[in-house]
C-alpha cells in the first residue's frame, strides 16, 4: 500500500536518505517546508502551498534527528500537528533527551529499516483509540446485561478513516449491535475529530 508520510528534520539536509528511501518504496513524502526554505512560516501560511494536514490524508509522520536536543527544533513544529491529529509518528534518532519518544509509535536509529517501520506504524492499531472504543462497547455490554464476553476492539486508521474492530462479540443480537455502533463511533468521533470517517465491523 502506498503510503503519504510527512517527513520532518532536526536540521536541514537530515531527512534526506529518509526521503530516497521512502519515494523509492512507492510512497508519497509531504512537507511542512520545502527543502531549503526557513523553519517559519510553514506551507500553510504560504499563498499557493498548503498544510498536508488540512490538504489530504497523512497515514504516518517521520521526524529525523541527526543529534540528541532536549526541545524540537523550529523545523520540527509539524510533529505537534501530526500528534494532534492522531496520525502515528516514528521517531528515527536517539532516543537521548528525546521530547517525542512518550508520543511516538515507534523510535528508531538512524540506520534502521526506516520505509519498514513506517509501513508498520501506519498499519498498527490505535492505542488510544482502542481504549476509548473498548469503553464505549463495555459500557453498552453493562447496560444491556450482557455476561460471558470477553471482546477486543482494535481501531486502525486506514486512507484517513477510522477502521473499528470488534472481536469476540459477534453472538450479539443485531440491536445491541447497532447500539454499540452508534456509541464507539460517538466516543470515537469526540475524540478525533480530524478522521474523516469511522467504520466499525464485528468480526
Amino acid at each position: 500500500m502506498t503510503l503519504n508520510v510527512l517527513v520532518l528534520e532536526s536540521e536541514r539536509g537530515a531527512a534526506d536518505a529518509a526521503v530516497d528511501e521512502l519515494q523509492a518504496a512507492g510512497h508519497h513524502v509531504l512537507r511542512c517546508h520545502e527543502p531549503g526554505a526557513p523553519a517559519f512560516p510553514c506551507n500553510a501560511l504560504i499563498d499557493g502551498a498548503s498544510c498536508p494536514l488540512r490538504s489530504g490524508i497523512v497515514d504516518v509522520a517521520l521526524t529525523v534527528r541527526k543529534r540528541p536536543r532536549s526541545q524540537p527544533a523550529p523545523q520540527e513544529d509539524g510533529v505537534s500537528c501530526a500528534l494532534e491529529a492522531h496520525v502515528p509518528l516514528v521517531v528515527a534518532g536517539s532516543e537521548l533527551m528525546n521530547p517525542f519518544v512518550p508520543f511516538a509509535a515507534a523510535v528508531i536509529d538512524l540506520t534502521h529499516d526506516v520505509v519498514g517501520v513506517c509501513e508498520q506504524a501506519a498499519g498498527a492499531p490505535l492505542p488510544r483509540h482502542g481504549d476509548r472504543a473498548a469503553g464505549a462497547l463495555s459500557a453498552v455490554l453493562d447496560v444491556h446485561e450482557v455476561t460471558g464476553l470477553a471482546p477486543t476492539v482494535d481501531v486502525f486508521r486506514r486512507g484517513g478513516r477510522l477502521h473499528v474492530e470488534v472481536r469476540g462479540a459477534n453472538d450479539l443480537d443485531h440491536g445491541v449491535k447497532s447500539v454499540a455502533s452508534v456509541r464507539i463511533i460517538g466516543a470515537l468521533r469526540q475524540f478525533d475529530r480530524d478522521a474523516a470517517g469511522i467504520d466499525v465491523v464485528f468480526v
